[in-house]
């Protein structure tokens, strides 16, 4: 039984393994989702395995969201000013007993702690690549964290991807605005998503002029289509040389504060993670359906893709077995001939008589110079002979074709697609040197194999095959001669003629008769073996590409972890 945080490790991982071919997909779509996923579904178990409420500050450049901060604390704990950005790294106001470590779902963020504050301790501007955690002994914000952010119009990506972050992780935003900034695009448009997605939010408008009052503000956001109300709107005026100690004592801020410390209290905490985690339950689930039909399309063409490989194989394995089997069958079955006819021959009654009369009629022609001797040959040497023989140029034409073949119909039209890039990884397509490497051990098997069965074959025969074999020298005589020529071709032209002059006189030994059937036999299972490893090399070459499309598709394990996971959502909604 593994434990939550266990349970928690293998989601995240399994939500790594999500892999996608890039057959049905735009791929920087599918990235985007899974990695949105996996950001979402980190602060999801973060936040569920850490009892804290987090109330962020948001809001762009120069809006005077770190005072607004200080001011909610009560300490100065962030640098502020207008001049430029002065927030450089996310800053949380934390009791001391809390801890945020490394399962915090900012992996990418160092943790800094600082001990709480004191007057005459230099603000804090946040540190670039940290997450500066300010410690109190706040007894009545012990479940609570406050944190100040990037700016969201920030220059710099990383702070605008930091905001979005700490937005998934608020149950409740503070969005601060200026007068004149409220209307600007970014701002505008991140407080929009706020709205619809239904976030607890307290709206401050920080260097509001007397002028401008609540329904003004209230008819622009209307305008935009956001049914803002009264109450969770505080414009808060402008104060030169303002500072924590000024704003506090502001009676705009005075309210917000005392009405977002009511609705963070702790009694009400409890509820209001249950409807914070319901709330991001939903989002969450809609994102994984999406994720997981989408994984289901992807395999599906992957498993397509794969039948189409297979009948691309198969008709050039035809191609293949066509071009290369006789060849190699007649080659071999001439020293098969020479074998097995060498093996029988011992049982040959008539085969010393018959040799005699052969030896006596050719020598006058061995004196010419004419010769029927063939000399004995080494099994080892005959069968390397057999080996270099073989041109393997049909073989790598049929696997360029095959190649080309998988380019021209399987390969994805996006170039930065996963299956595209697999295509054409240098692995994956064999190189001449590995074709004859395997050519050459396919070789090996089958040398090995001939001999050990010639080896075999030497220690005799069985007693049935012996008589059989004594009775039909007798029966057939004659005709035995002409039949061995025809169906062996062994023989010799020479010796072939001696032979059948010889015929009406000399009964020929039933070797061949015995050795056809042998031969046919062993040529058969050589046939298969020899076709087998043939094709082991092109199936190598498939299997290849097999595996590359594999790996861009999503095992079943990943996907049923994923929709376990979507289920224990399903129950929490």
């Amino acid at each position: 039984m593994m434990t939550k945080e266990q349970s928690s490790i293998s989601l995240l991982n399994a939500l790594d393994n999500v892999c996608s071919s890039g057959l049905t997909l735009s791929m920087p779509e599918f990235d985007r989702l899974k990695k949105s996923i996996k950001r979402e579904c980190s602060i999801f178990l973060y936040k569920r395995a850490t009892p804290l409420l987090w109330a962020v500050f948001l809001g762009g450049t120069g809006t005077g969201k770190s005072l607004c901060f200080n001011a909610l604390c009560g300490a100065d704990i962030s640098e502020s000013g207008v001049e430029r950005p002065k927030t450089q790294g996310p800053i949380a106001y934390l009791h001391e007993t809390k801890l945020v470590n490394e399962t915090f779902p900012l992996t990418d963020l160092e943790i800094h702690r600082i001990e709480s504050p004191s007057p005459d301790k230099t603000r804090n501007s946040g540190i670039s690549g940290h997450i500066s955690i300010i410690e109190h002994k706040r007894t009545d914000l012990e479940h609570l964290a406050i944190v100040d952010t990037p700016d969201l119009d920030s220059l710099e990506i990383g702070n605008r991807e930091i905001a979005e972050v700490f937005y998934l992780l608020a149950d409740i935003i503070i969005f601060v605005a200026s007068q004149e900034k409220y209307a600007d695009a970014v701002p505008s448009q991140f407080f929009q998503r706020v709205y619809h997605e239904g976030k607890p939010y307290f709206f401050l408008i920080n260097k509001a002029s007397p002028e401008l009052t609540r329904d003004e503000v209230v008819r622009f956001f209307r305008e935009q289509k956001l049914d803002l109300t009264t109450d969770h709107l505080y414009p808060i005026p402008y104060l030169k040389n303002a500072s924590r100690e000024r704003i506090t004592e502001d009676s705009e801020f005075t309210k917000f504060k005392r009405v977002f410390f009511d609705f963070c209290r702790s009694d009400r905490f409890m509820p209001m993670r249950r409807d914070s985690e319901r709330h991001e339950a939903r989002a969450l689930s809609r994102k994984i359906d999406s994720l997981l039909d989408q994984v289901s399309c992807e395999n599906d063409a992957v498993e397509e893709w794969l039948g189409i490989l297979a009948k691309l194989y198969t008709t050039n394995s035809h191609e293949i077995t066509t071009k290369l089997e006789q060849h190699y069958k007649k080659t071999s079955q001439d020293h098969l001939q020479r074998e097995i006819k060498k093996i029988f021959a011992k049982y040959d009654i008539l085969r010393k008589p018959r040799g005699y009369v052969i030896r006596i009629i050719t020598a006058p022609l061995k004196l010419l110079g004419i010769t029927t001797e063939k000399t004995s040959r080494d099994h080892a040497k005959e069968l390397h002979k057999v080996r270099r023989n073989i041109d393997i140029t049909p073989i790598l034409l049929v696997l360029e074709q095959f190649n080309q073949q998988v380019l021209e119909q399987l390969s994805p039209e996006d170039e930065t697609s996963p299956l595209y890039l697999e295509l054409r990884k240098p692995d994956s397509v064999m190189s001449e040197k590995e074709i004859r490497i395997r050519i050459e051990e396919e070789q090996d098997k089958l040398a090995h194999w001939l001999e050990e069965t010639f080896a075999d074959m030497t220690r005799g025969l069985s007693k049935t095959k012996e008589w059989g074999i004594y009775t039909t020298a007798i029966l057939w005589g004659l005709m035995i001669i002409s039949f061995e020529i025809v169906l062996l071709g062994g023989i010799g032209i020479l010796e072939a003629a001696l032979d059948t002059i010889l015929a009406p006189f000399v009964t020929k030994g039933s070797a061949g008769l015995f050795a056809s059937r042998e031969i046919k036999k062993i040529a058969r299972e050589l046939d298969q073996r020899y076709r087998a490893g043939l094709l082991s090399i092109l199936k190598e070459q498939k299997d290849r590409y097999s595996r590359g499309a594999l790996s861009t598709s999503t095992s079943p394990e990943t996907i049923e972890m994923i929709r376990s996971f979507r289920h224990e959502l399903g129950d929490i909604i």
